[in-house]
Formats: C-alpha cells, sequence, structure tokens
C-alpha cells in the first residue's frame, strides 16, 4: 500500500466512524481534493480490491483492504517511535513522516522491523 492509498483508506475509516456511511464528496472534502481526483483514485482502490461500492454510491474498505490498512497503521506506529527516538521531536509531529517512511520500506525492513518490535 502507497503512502497516498494509506490516506485514502485512513479518510475513508474516520469518516466512517464520523457519520456511519462514506460518500465520494465525504472522502473529498476530507482530504481537500477535488472530486475528480478522488473518482481516480478510487477507481484504482477499487480495481486493487481495497474498496468497493456498496449500493452503487457508499464506499466501503474491504477485507483486504482492512487487513492492509492494519498491517501498515502498526508499522507507521513503529516509525513515528523510530523517527522520534532519533530526531528528538514530538511523533505526534511525525506522522506524515511516518506513513511515507512505513510505506517505502521493502516487505524484508517491514516483517523484520514488525518482528522486532512485537518481541
Amino acid at each position: 500500500m502507497t503512502a497516498s492509498e494509506y490516506r485514502y483508506v485512513r479518510a475513508i475509516e474516520q469518516i466512517k466512524r464520523e457519520k456511519g456511511r462514506v460518500i465520494m464528496t465525504d472522502i473529498a472534502e476530507k482530504l481537500s481534493f477535488a472530486r475528480a481526483s478522488v473518482y481516480k483514485k478510487l477507481l484504482s482502490l477499487e480495481q486493487q480490491g481495497i474498496v468497493a461500492k456498496e449500493d452503487g454510491k457508499y464506499v466501503v474498505v474491504t477485507p483486504k483492504g482492512e487487513a492492509e490498512y492494519r498491517d501498515v497503521s502498526e508499522l507507521v506506529g513503529i516509525c513515528a517511535v523510530m523517527l522520534a527516538d532519533n530526531t528528538r521531536l514530538d511523533k505526534k509531529f511525525l506522522g506524515h513522516d511516518a506513513v511515507n517512511m512505513a510505506c517505502a520500506l521493502s516487505a524484508r525492513c517491514k516483517n523484520a522491523l514488525i518482528a522486532n518490535f512485537r518481541s
């Protein structure tokens, strides 16, 4: 999952918690993106099986998308801690960098970091 895809799924999950159901316009407003850009990204996410449409208009995260989102979220938390420990910056200000870092790592590195932090 790319950083951009992660941010979309995070926005969808946040809107779902707030409103119960998610439509494309909600996502565009949340991310401050043009509806055309959101439409294009949602098509890509749908083709990857990360999101789906319900009743032709509601956007939902699929089980595959939820699993990927959980994995990346765990890694984002790990990266935020590592960045905070090594930069002396407050981890609440490192979210954007932690997402970018987590999504840029190789699968081997991701697995090693998760295994190390779980033990």
